[in-house]
């Protein structure tokens, strides 16, 4: 039950600091419970877990994950994935349903200072590898503006001790993946 709380309290942080939103905004927000694998796919939960089955985040990052939650605030939809055995690791999508930001736009401001552009993902991508920190191990982030004209990232965080660069490598790689299979042109 914890994890599930964490995972719902997780969302709602990520959408609200991801959207931008004023304080008006958590009063529009839409929180729907969690739900495991026992009981339904990720996409039963909603928001941008409609993107995800169990077995689709499994085939491309290897990593097998039984719980998800979902929000929604304003245009920005979220989804975090976790074990039911503790907060990490987690993946997260959260998706701007549309923007009217370019390549040029999304390279200028969207795009983190130390993250490594990436080609071959949507109009115009990065990746942001962070350090442990914490109670959770290296982060990696992949940001893109889809062909379909969204702003979309995911962020996969390793538990804590986890997340060697052999594993951060291999993470980068699966993440890339995942994130060029879900974009689409609209």
């Amino acid at each position: 039950m914890r994890t599930r709380i964490a995972a719902i309290g997780a969302v709602v942080v990520l959408a609200v600091s991801v959207s931008g939103c004023d304080q008006g905004a958590e009063e529009t927000a839409t929180t729907l419970p969690p739900v495991t694998v026992a009981t339904a796919p990720a996409a039963s939960a909603g928001g941008a877990c409609i993107l995800w089955d169990w077995g689709f985040i499994e085939e491309n990052i290897g990593v097998r994950f039984s719980v998800a939650a979902s929000d929604q605030v304003d245009e920005t939809s979220t989804c975090v994935v976790q074990t039911e055995n503790g907060s990490w690791p987690d993946l997260t999508l959260s998706v701007v349903e549309s923007t009217k930001a370019d390549a040029d736009v999304f390279n200028d401001d969207r795009v983190p200072k130390k993250a490594t552009k990436l080609k071959g993902l949507g109009k115009a991508a990065y990746r942001l590898n962070s350090a442990a920190a914490g109670t959770h191990g290296p982060v990696v982030e992949i940001g893109w503006l889809s062909e379909a004209e969204q702003l979309q990232t995911l962020k996969f965080t390793f538990a804590k001790g986890a997340g060697d660069k052999t594993e951060v490598s291999s993470m980068n790689t699966g993440l890339l993946e995942l994130a060029k299979a879900m974009d689409t042109t609209g």
